[in-house]
């Protein structure tokens, strides 16, 4: 398969679609809604797609790429470097660099994070005045968002609750929850070092037959986690967030069918 002479040259037209391509960063634009009808599809070795293609609209761009992390490099300065360093102590065998260097993009990716969440809260707790669902929360409420904005690492409501340690002795252990509507914006990378603990949710579902109960699911509708563990847990939890979209590509290389329908998309044929 060819490119036509209309497609642009990426820059990855000629590289191994076995192994990660370098990331494609253009600027996006209105007219960019699909591949084939608002801009052109980079394939790598002119056979598949990049892994993930993430739309940034704080940063006017769209991002094609194999990593999470390359990704990231749009989002985070200086991020790209930390990156690099780490994959060098790896191939170097140097255990303990390497830990170091992975520990480094963990605290890039955690401070990001944190910056993310303090914006989102604000938007949050504006978005709540405007509805007026503000005034539905009680003091305390009000009082844990507003400091969540203004950089307070979230705690949620405290509460003392009974708990048994090791050698079955029993004691109280103070833990957080959130019951309220309005979402509370969470840094998950803030709770490692276990100086306070993540607030879970307390809110409550109505059940068919009246009942009111905590559901326990993974993401409930009123907590907002990012998640800096890793590139891409973090990468999913900004799309989760509404920070960026981002769409997945799997690659079947024996998939005759998959290889015309990507061919037809990158020269921009529509049928």
């Amino acid at each position: 398969m060819s490119t036509s002479p209309t497609t642009p040259d990426f820059g990855v037209e000629q590289h191994d679609p076995a192994l990660p391509a370098p990331a494609v960063v253009l600027v996006n634009t209105p007219e960019m809604k699909s591949p084939g009808h608002g801009y052109h599809l980079p394939l790598v070795g002119r056979k598949r797609p990049h892994s993930f293609e993430a739309v940034l609209p704080e940063k006017g761009l769209r991002v094609f790429a194999d990593r999470a992390e390359d990704v990231l490099a749009q989002l985070i300065d200086g991020y790209a470097t930390l990156e690099s360093q780490h994959a060098e102590a790896i191939a170097a065998g140097n255990v303990e660099e390497a830990a170091q260097r992975e520990l480094a993009t963990f605290d890039a990716r955690s401070k990001h994070a944190t910056t993310v969440r303090k914006d989102l809260q604000k938007k949050i707790n504006a978005q709540a005045h405007k509805d007026g669902i503000w005034s539905s929360l009680d003091a305390e409420e009000q009082q844990l968002l507003t400091a969540a904005a203004d950089g307070e690492v979230p705690t949620g409501v405290l509460f003392l609750a009974p708990a048994e340690d090791d050698l079955g002795n029993l004691f109280e252990e103070e833990l957080g929850e959130w019951s309220a509507i309005v979402p509370l914006a969470l840094n998950r990378g803030e709770y490692v070092d276990g100086d306070v603990r993540e607030p879970e949710s307390g809110m409550e579902t109505e059940m068919p037959d009246g009942r009111r109960v905590v559901a326990v699911v993974e993401r409930p509708a009123n907590l907002v986690r990012l998640d800096p563990l890793d590139p891409y847990s973090y990468l999913k939890s900004l799309e989760r967030a509404g920070i960026l979209t981002l769409t997945e590509r799997d690659y079947v290389a024996e998939d005759a069918l998959y290889e015309q329908v990507m061919a037809a998309a990158v020269n921009g044929d529509d049928d």
